[in-house]
């Protein structure tokens, strides 16, 4: 079991009151199937599947990509101004805390490149230092490397676009 990570900023990354982290919980045993639907389900324009990108029909039909997966945590900071870092580090923190109780063994991130991913990689010591994390490895992927972090983008999509109603999530926020 795995959890898929991505992330998301409202308002274009303009709004630095709000930061969406989202994993998906995903059984060993449906990752290969999963990847084959998503690189199915992606349209041959675009290098991987991307919320962002797609048409609205497009984004309706990959909520039920979502149907397959253990569960989906959607953390969202909702606080005073603050860096993106700042605010990705809060989301973070709590969903280390969300996989650790659901006895999630490993999270994939989307790497974001060499000097934010380091950042990841300090905050994930820096937890288990504290007690948090401890028995959860992480790793950073290109996400046109593995087609399972789309799922995420996916959850965090369809979060900020309301339509949470149409897949099951939990939702945490934090500040």
């Amino acid at each position: 079991m795995r959890a898929y990570v991505d992330e998301s900023e409202p308002g274009g990354g303009r709004d630095h009151t709000a930061y969406v982290l989202a994993a998906v919980v995903i059984r060993d045993d449906d990752a290969a199937r999963l990847r084959t639907e998503i690189r199915i389900a992606t349209p041959r324009r675009m290098r991987k599947l991307h919320w962002y990108e797609a048409l609205r029909t497009q984004r309706l039909s990959w909520l039920d990509l979502l149907r397959s997966v253990i569960e989906i945590i959607v953390v969202r900071f909702e606080g005073a101004p603050a860096r993106a870092e700042r605010r990705r580090r809060h989301c973070l923190e709590r969903l280390v805390w969300e996989l650790e109780q659901r006895g999630v063994p490993r999270v994939v991130l989307e790497s974001r490149g060499k000097v934010s991913d380091d950042g990841d990689r300090s905050l994930f010591d820096a937890l288990r230092r504290r007690g948090v994390g401890r028995g959860l490895r992480h790793e950073h992927v290109r996400a046109v490397d593995e087609p399972l972090v789309a799922l995420a983008d996916v959850a965090c999509g369809a979060h900020v676009a309301g339509l949470d109603v149409e897949i099951e999530s939990t939702i945490v926020r934090v500040s």
